[in-house]
């Protein structure tokens, strides 16, 4: 593993139930408002204060908000609670005792960048040894925008196929393992807080031999997934003029909800436009490469499925140790690691993600003029 690296993740914003009608993300919902603004308000409700997870036994505070045009990089620190232990210095060895009431916290830094008008932003997060922000922010920062606006957010991970090419070039497939659950733990209350999961892994000659094929696999899976993006942007548009909100009656009673657009906003020759790009996205996703890779990494595994229920699959790639694992689950790709060489400073790291961002950005077809990050 790498100990210092970053996480890359796509953001979208979509209605309740209406996944293809994706709004701009300075446009976000039916008060139009600025997804980068509300994570700066969500930031500051947050405040600089201790907060405490007891189940978790552990801790975070966000120590600095840094908005910067369509930018927010921020810095946060969690950490274990109430674990005695010790503050070391590893160069003079002087040591600090702590107690029950002590918060052992870590600095780990994130960032947003979210262009104005694009369908598409990013969140970085650095990743220290196994630890990194995602699952905060996720939890304290996006669900409640989500909530609050009635919105869909999906924050999805994200790899360019070149850089897991490059990432894979070299290696095989040492060891393919399935987790499982036994589906009559659905059935017998008394064992839903137990883990019945069971793990079967499967090694030798004959993954090896496979290596070719479950690599084409999850390449292509990454090139069908970023068509899809693609399309999704082109489809947006005409989805948003299919359908306005207004007043509407459902079974008798009158309220707000989406109808169907008049034909002075959405022509007939709009409707045939996106009936032809709904099919090609519905061929992309109708030939399912991440499902074929699910059961082609399934048939690996010698397991009898009859009373038991897949969760995931994990693949360990190596030369003659297994040095990159990844997960397969339902339709999600795999996150690959971004290394980093040390600890990059504030300002690296800031130049390093604003180009990232940028290059992610232009593969998926988004505009970017110059000056973009400033622009307001």
């Amino acid at each position: 593993m790498t100990a210092y690296a970053y996480l890359p993740y796509l953001i979208r914003v979509a209605p309740p139930h209406r996944p293809r009608q994706l709004y701009r993300l300075n446009d976000v919902g039916q008060g139009h408002v600025d997804l980068l603004g509300r994570i700066s308000d969500e930031l500051q409700a947050i405040g600089d204060g201790f907060h405490h997870n007891e189940i978790l036994a552990e801790g975070f505070r966000v120590k600095r908000n840094n908005p910067f045009g369509r930018s927010t990089l921020l810095w946060m620190r969690r950490g274990p609670v109430g674990n005695p232990g010790e503050a070391y210095d590893i160069d003079t060895g002087d040591e600090v005792e702590t107690g029950l009431n002590t918060a052992l916290l870590s600095e780990l830094r994130a960032g947003f960048y979210i262009p104005e008008g694009s369908y598409f932003g990013f969140l970085f997060v650095e990743r220290v040894g196994g630890r990194h922000l995602k699952d905060l922010i996720y939890k304290h920062i996006i669900l409640p925008i989500a909530k609050a606006l009635d919105v869909a957010i999906r924050v999805d991970a994200y790899a360019e196929t070149d850089d897991w090419r490059k990432e894979l070039a070299g290696q095989q497939v040492l060891r393919v393992t399935e987790v499982l659950n036994m589906t009559a733990t659905k059935e017998d209350a008394s064992t839903l807080d137990e883990d019945m999961s069971v793990r079967v892994a499967a090694e030798g000659h004959v993954l090896s031999r496979m290596t070719g094929d479950v690599k084409k696999l999850l390449f292509d899976a990454l090139d069908r997934r970023h068509a899809e993006y693609r399309l999704l942007a082109q489809v947006a548009p005409l989805e948003s003029r299919r359908s306005i909100w207004g007043d509407v009656t459902r079974n008798g009673e009158k309220k707000q909800g989406w109808k169907p657009a008049p034909r002075s906003a959405f022509t007939v020759a709009d409707s045939e436009e996106l009936s032809a790009q709904l099919l090609e996205l519905e061929a992309l996703r109708g030939n399912s490469a991440p499902q074929d890779l699910l059961e082609q990494l399934q048939n690996l595994v010698p397991v009898d499925r009859s009373e038991l229920e897949s969760k995931r699959l994990e693949v360990a790639f190596g030369d003659k140790a297994p040095q990159k694992n990844f997960v397969v689950e339902s339709d999600r790709l795999p996150q690959l690691v971004y290394p980093l060489k040390g600890r990059l400073t504030d300002v690296e790291l800031q130049r390093l993600w604003e180009a990232q961002a940028e290059a992610f950005l232009g593969r998926l077809g988004v505009t970017l003029p110059d000056g973009w990050l400033l622009s307001s």
